[in-house]
């Protein structure tokens, strides 16, 4: 009887401290979730096991998830460097990341045509033109103006994010690798060097089985962009939002952004704007 006695003791006992074991281990299962996320430890904490930096507060705030995580982006709202791990990775922007404030036209979350997670709020403070882009269109060489009028401007601040689309004429049916190698491959007319996003519908036809992406149905809608609402009508269309991530024209598809005068002002207007204040 006593040994029965002994052995629910020692139960209890090692049920005990495994209790204390698990109130004294940090909740987060960090090197758990480090190996699941395919990440060390020190990606996500200061050192291991102990407090987060910028990219463990995002995680533990989104679920557990990197699945909208964009390392670009939330540096920049941490003030933090974009390649910082461990201590070097603890935000300097006080209440990050409750304060983070992203222009409408820009809280808008993407892929690149790598696949890899675009949070537009990244462009916020730079002079911004939007197209639509196709490889196979009449507006096709317009490619060759806008990588020129990148180079030109974006020591400035001023991009250009191409968002690949296939409503038109089917003038865009390639994958991501095509359309890739295409823009920027050795053998390419144009050696693309802005961002160019993953293929995306730009209008909404239930018939047709499109679908606007988000980012689209806010520039194109009336009720979120007024001034400049309407379905997109070709490729290479374009819509110029300023550093204040307002959206502030929209030019024709058939319009080169580097011979059309309009445009071109436009964008040169711009940029010679002083950037906002953080």
């Amino acid at each position: 009887m006593s040994f029965v006695r002994l052995m629910r003791g020692a139960l209890a006992l090692t049920a005990l401290v495994g209790a204390v074991a698990l109130v004294t281990t940090p909740a987060q299962a960090k090197k758990i979730y480090a190996d699941r996320e395919n990440k060390k430890c020190l990606y996500c904490h200061v050192q291991p096991g102990g407090p987060r930096n910028f990219r463990g507060i995002f995680y533990g705030t989104h679920d557990h998830s990197f699945t909208k995580f964009d390392n670009v982006f939330e540096a920049k709202a941490a003030g933090a460097p974009e390649d910082a791990m461990g201590g070097d990775a603890v935000p300097t922007v006080a209440g990050y990341p409750n304060n983070v404030k992203v222009a409408p036209a820009l809280n808008f979350i993407v892929k690149d045509i790598d696949n890899n997670v675009v949070n537009l709020g990244r462009y916020q403070g730079d002079v911004i033109l939007v197209v639509n882009v196709a490889s196979f269109c009449g507006n096709t060489p317009q490619y060759a103006s806008l990588q020129k009028l990148y180079e030109k401007y974006k020591a400035k601040g001023f991009t250009v994010l191409a968002f690949p689309c296939n409503e038109f004429g089917g003038q865009e049916p390639g994958d991501a690798k095509t359309i890739k190698e295409f823009c920027t491959g050795k053998d390419s007319k144009y050696h693309i060097s802005f961002p160019i996003m993953a293929k995306v519908d730009v209008n909404t036809n239930d018939m047709k089985g499109w679908i606007a992406t988000p980012l689209y149905k806010y520039l194109t809608d009336k009720k979120t962009d007024p001034k400049f609402a309407g379905d997109i009508e070709w490729n290479f269309a374009k819509f110029l939002i300023n550093r204040n991530g307002e959206v502030i024209a929209r030019f024709k598809a058939k319009d080169d952004p580097l011979k059309t005068q309009e445009i071109a002002s436009a964008i040169e207007k711009e940029v010679e704007t002083a950037k906002p204040d953080k």
